[in-house]
């Protein structure tokens, strides 16, 4: 089940709870910057009443994770594939324009 939690300066906690809704993700990279776009496709939902999340972080702290993650898999015996067929996730991976 997808669901995306944030806490804020404030201190308040949001959630975004995508429960069992088939997932769009799309993932956008430019030079300084990788955007992750996750949306509920919620067809009986308004255009402004739609589940989604955006994440906007800096390229090179996603390159570090991805790097980091990548050197402990190799040290590992275990598969780390991403499956989920239940929610027929679908990825776009994008450039970022500008």
């Amino acid at each position: 089940m997808a669901h995306v939690i944030i806490r804020g300066n404030n201190g308040r906690r949001h959630e975004v709870d995508f429960e069992n809704a088939e997932i769009k993700v799309e993932v956008h990279i430019n030079e300084e910057n990788v955007e992750l776009v996750i949306e509920a496709l919620d067809e009986d939902r308004p255009w402004g009443k739609k589940r989604f999340t955006l994440v906007n972080l800096p390229r090179s702290a996603f390159d570090k994770a991805m790097a980091e993650m990548a050197r402990s898999q190799g040290h590992s015996h275990q598969s780390s594939r991403l499956t989920n067929s239940a929610l027929q996730t679908r990825y776009w991976w994008t450039p970022l324009r500008g």
